[in-house]
C-alpha cells in the first residue's frame, strides 16, 4: 500500500494543535474525556479525508494517531529520564504504548469516516449559467 505522509503529518499536527488547546481550555475533571479524545479523532478525520477510500482512510487515520502518539511518547521518555529517572520513565514508557494502542482504533475509525466522506463527495466544475451538451 502506498502511504501518503504528507495526509499521516497533517493528520498528527492537527492532532497535535488542538490537543495543546484542549490542554489549555478545558478543565482536567471527570467529564473531558470526550475533549481529550477529540484531537484524535479529528487528526484521523483529517487524515482520513485526505485520501480517498474508507480503507485508505483508516489507515492513514490510525497512522496519524500512533506516530504522532509515538513522537509525544519518546519525547515523554526523555524529559521523563532527564527529572524522574529511569524506572518512573521506562514505566511511563510501556503504560503510554498500552494506551497508544488503544487511541490508534478511534483514529483509524475517523480515518475511515473521513475517506469515506471524500470519496462520496461530487464534484462538479461547471459554473452557473453553462449549458452542458
Amino acid at each position: 500500500m502506498n502511504i501518503n505522509w504528507r495526509a499521516v503529518l497533517t493528520g498528527f499536527l492537527t492532532a497535535f494543535v488542538l490537543g495543546i488547546l484542549v490542554a489549555w481550555l478545558v478543565p482536567p475533571a471527570g467529564t473531558s474525556g470526550l475533549a481529550q479524545a477529540l484531537p484524535g479523532l479529528v487528526g484521523g478525520l483529517v487524515a482520513g479525508y485526505m485520501v480517498v477510500g474508507a480503507g485508505r482512510g483508516a489507515v492513514h487515520g490510525g497512522l496519524a494517531t500512533v506516530v504522532g502518539g509515538l513522537v509525544l511518547l519518546v519525547a515523554w521518555l526523555v524529559l521523563g529520564t532527564l527529572f524522574a529517572g529511569v524506572f518512573p520513565a521506562v514505566t511511563g514508557f510501556a503504560l503510554g504504548l498500552a494506551v497508544l494502542l488503544a487511541q490508534a482504533i478511534p483514529g483509524a475509525v475517523a480515518g475511515a469516516i473521513g475517506g469515506w466522506a471524500k470519496g462520496r463527495r461530487t464534484t462538479t466544475r461547471e459554473t452557473v449559467g453553462t449549458e452542458t451538451r
